[in-house]
């Protein structure tokens, strides 16, 4: 199955795109869409498409920065530009960049069948020529970049169970076991030099035939095991992590390790990533260099990636409103809702500070004129030992309540702010009332305020401290949840109802805003 993506900011084109794809005949998916390259690039990242068709004029980030990305990201990446623009400049662009096709609006629909049919068969003669050079498949450049392609599925989800086995096959990989285990290392370097690096760490997995690794990040390597005894699995992930460890402290003497749990199925790995990904993100700050189980730590973890805390965005939306007299009261009714319950652990109380410090920075950033938030963040740690300010409830009160009193008092409101107050308040108001019409959008606000857009979108986000589409996206995600608990209304009814009309778009929102799918969080409030 060929899966593409399509990037294009004007909606009709795109839906013209979709529908010609979604009527081919044969092994072809229409996988995900997005308006502009910032937002297409977080979404391939999970999706791991094969073909990519992409506009070149768009916000944010243009089609030769998301092809750049891209490429970097997915080097099997079969690229396709649709452009109104057929100057001489950027078409050898495009062919600076790799791109495989080039077409000029408007698009038939048989012309674009015709190329992505075109792709298809030259992902499938890289395949064949791969093969056929004799060479073992991750020796070659080729090979490389399907086997990356094919491990990231395998961590990053977005494929069933016989698509990996079809795509193991053509690869000519064995993968069929009875367990699976996921090692996640972090390399912790003030000087990195990250080619030698990765240079090394290559040369020492090069003869563990049975073990798949890619670096998910620069600094970061996962590693995927297999075998058909869990107690030998584990055995070999502890003995790589120790080799590893031993042949790298040269180059990087702190590596810290998060060895995930055992499953028994293809698509359960990327669930065994995930845990062990964000538990390593949690616990690399105050566990550098060692090597941690998770099931150790499970229900550690388990509070870790369902953690969303009284300190969320509702506990943030009062803090903008509110001045330093009314912290106390804000944290005394924090800690003492349900999820306050969480901060009898110590791990917990760190986290918490963590982000009520990332509050304050923010806060005083936005309210001191040519602040850096590095230098004010450099600044309050020095001031707050907040890792000893973990160590009991009441040190952890009490520090919470200073830092954020010092950062409300700080904040002195610009001429800016007590100018356009009343504007935003009106905008505030309108969306609020609206926000579940699909056509509502900064532009549309700006009109109804009386205000140009770009001169809005400004007001707006130093006023209320944060960017329009956030405030936008916040109440349709709050909308979502209250639907998704209280009702059984299908997914696509509830995105059509706070202004979504794309079902997978509204699940990518919720998901990125959220930190888990619509279905998943339905499940897990049915639960409580």
């Amino acid at each position: 199955m060929y899966q593409i993506f399509v990037v294009e900011d004007e909606l009709l084109i795109r839906q013209s795109i979709r529908n010609a794809i979604e009527q081919m005949q044969g092994p072809y998916a229409f996988c995900g869409e997005a308006s502009d390259g910032e937002m297409a690039l977080s979404m391939m990242q999970d999706l791991m498409p094969d073909i990519l068709l992409t506009d070149i004029r768009m916000p944010f980030l243009d089609g030769f920065g998301l092809i750049r990305h891209a490429k970097a990201m997915m080097p099997w990446l079969k690229i396709v530009i649709i452009s109104g623009f057929g100057d001489f400049e950027s078409a050898q662009k495009a062919i600076d960049l790799g791109v495989d096709q080039y077409l000029l609006k408007p698009v038939r629909p048989a012309e674009l069948v015709k190329v992505v049919e075109e792709m298809a068969a030259r992902i499938e003669k890289d395949k064949a020529a791969s093969r056929l050079t004799g060479v073992q498949m991750d020796r070659g450049e080729m090979g490389a970049a399907l086997r990356q392609h094919f491990i990231r599925r395998l961590l990053f989800g977005g494929a069933d169970t016989g698509e990996l086995l079809e795509q193991a096959r053509a690869l000519e990989m064995d993968i069929v076991r009875a367990f699976y285990q996921v090692t996640v290392c972090y390399f912790d370097m003030n000087n990195p030099d990250l080619n030698r690096l990765h240079a090394a760490a290559q040369k020492i997995l090069e003869t563990e035939t049975e073990v798949l690794y890619d670096f998910t990040a620069a600094d970061q390597m996962t590693l995927v095991c297999s075998d058909n005894d869990a107690e030998a699995l584990t055995e070999r992930a502890y003995r790589l992590v120790n080799i590893l460890r031993h042949e790298l402290r040269e180059i990087c003497p702190v590596i810290t390790t998060v060895v995930g749990s055992v499953v028994q199925r293809l698509g359960a790995i990327s669930d065994a990533y995930k845990t062990a990904a964000n538990l390593l993100k949690r616990i690399s700050g105050i566990s550098a260099g060692q090597v941690i189980n998770v099931n150790d730590t499970a229900q550690i973890t388990a509070d870790i990636v369902q953690f969303s805390g009284p300190f969320g965005e509702a506990f943030q939306e009062q803090l903008l409103r509110a001045g330093a007299q009314d912290v106390p009261a804000l944290l005394d009714a924090a800690l003492s809702s349900p999820e306050g319950k969480q901060f009898d652990s110590m791990l917990m109380r760190y986290y918490a500070l963590i982000d009520l410090m990332k509050m304050a920075v923010q806060i005083i950033a936005r309210h001191t004129p040519g602040a850096e938030e590095k230098d004010i963040a450099a600044r309050l740690s020095g001031e707050y030992d907040i890792f000893s300010a973990s160590g009991d409830l009441n040190t952890f009160r009490a520090t919470a309540e200073r830092l954020l009193k010092s950062a409300l008092t700080a904040r002195q409101e610009s001429p800016a702010e007590m100018k356009y107050g009343h504007v935003v308040s009106r905008a505030e108001k309108y969306v609020e009332e609206n926000f579940c019409d699909p056509n509502i959008s900064l532009i549309s606000t700006a009109r109804h305020v009386g205000m140009s857009a770009a001169h809005f979108s400004t007001v707006f986000s130093q006023t209320a401290g944060r960017p329009f589409i956030s405030y936008l996206t916040n109440l349709r995600m709050e909308r979502a949840k209250k639907l998704l608990r209280e009702t059984n209304m299908r997914l696509t009814d509830i995105a059509m109802e706070i202004g979504y009309n794309e079902p997978n778009y509204f699940s990518h929102v919720f998901r990125k805003t959220v930190g888990m799918t619509p279905k998943d969080y339905r499940q897990r409030t049915a639960d409580q």
